[in-house]
């Protein structure tokens, strides 16, 4: 093909390439591929739902609505991106207790970071505000309740 024509046709696929691109990482939601679909109710069924609603990454977190359990209840989920484990979500909202805190700041200075904004549980997950890393950028984190491993990181303003 002529470089006048391998022009005109990436002049002519880029349009298409720039709605098929993801939207900025603190965006909107997003559902599910198929792939990450099949994946995603597999996981489900293999721990006991038989139905559910809405499924969107929200933040780095799977979220699903309307679940229902074995017995028939239902409940809204959220789910690890690697592991597809289903986060508790039924624990109350709050923050951090002295013990909790301690614990979480020991745990991420490890992983370098130095300052910490407000902590608090959230849908049964760590949220830490104003966590400042290595590199001088402050950030917010979603961090497992049990592990506390580091889900998602999102700047700050």
């Amino acid at each position: 093909m002529s470089f006048h024509r391998s022009l005109l046709a990436a002049a002519l696929l880029l349009p298409g390439l720039a709605f098929a691109q993801p939207a900025a990482p603190h965006s909107a939601d997003r559902p599910p591929t198929e792939a990450e679909r099949t994946r995603l109710e597999q996981a489900l069924r293999d721990q006991g739902y038989r139905d559910w609603g809405r499924i969107a990454l929200d933040r780095g977190i799977w979220e699903v609505d309307d679940a229902m359990d074995r017995q028939g209840a239902r409940r809204d989920l959220r789910i690890t991106p690697d592991e597809l484990r289903i986060v508790a979500t039924d624990l109350d909202d709050r923050l951090a207790n002295t013990e909790e805190t301690a614990r979480i700041e020991a745990s991420l200075r490890r992983l370098g970071y130095r300052e910490f904004g407000r902590i608090r549980l959230d849908d049964g997950l760590w949220n830490v505000d104003g966590a400042v890393a290595a590199d001088g950028q402050r950030y917010e984190l979603t961090l497992e309740r049990e592990t506390l491993r580091v889900l998602y990181r999102e700047q700050e303003g």
